[in-house]
């Protein structure tokens, strides 16, 4: 998009910036993919868990969709099909901008779950590897706890990477 003298560029920037207000696009885990295989906690809440830690449960902190997503390469892509986006809304085509913001969301859907394999997290204990019997901290009662299929960290059941996908709210 090339602003012109008549002012036709300006509309076009008002295009933009209408549609950029009206079309959001979130990456995470929405309420649909929320159900997890195991019973009792949903992905959203393992999430959550995983992001912010648990201290009375000696979970460390494991924050994987911000990191993955202000990672250079990611903001470079994201930006790159934000810019188009805005360019095709300024243009008057709709939807080219909103194929442009499905890009960026995949972008960035596609980061989180990179970042997940990655490998910069807390490592996983050794008991959460071995599994074994343990007593419940609040109850005290016994509890057998399954080992871990995965030594990386986030992935055992592939559930929790699964479950991240992106959403564009069209206003």
């Amino acid at each position: 998009m090339q602003i012109k003298e008549s002012g036709e560029g300006f509309a076009g920037i008002r295009r933009a910036l209408r549609f950029l207000q009206k079309n959001k696009c979130y990456i995470g885990i929405p309420a649909a993919n929320a159900s997890r295989d195991s019973k009792g906690i949903t992905n959203v809440e393992l999430a959550f868990i995983h992001s912010k830690g648990s201290p009375r449960l000696r979970i460390p902190a494991r924050p994987f969709l911000e990191p993955a997503i202000e990672q250079d390469a990611a903001q470079q892509q994201i930006l790159r099909h934000m810019k188009a986006a805005a360019a095709a809304a300024a243009d008057g085509n709709g939807g080219g901008a909103r194929a442009e913001l499905d890009k960026a969301g995949q972008a960035g859907e596609n980061a989180a779950k990179d970042y997940i394999g990655s490998g910069n997290h807390a490592p996983n204990s050794g008991f959460t590897l071995t599994g074994g019997w343990m007593r419940n901290r609040i109850s005290g009662k016994p509890f057998y706890a399954e080992p871990k299929t995965s030594a990386v960290p986030l992935i055992d059941t592939g559930s929790l990477r699964r479950s991240i996908t992106h959403v564009i709210e069209e206003g």
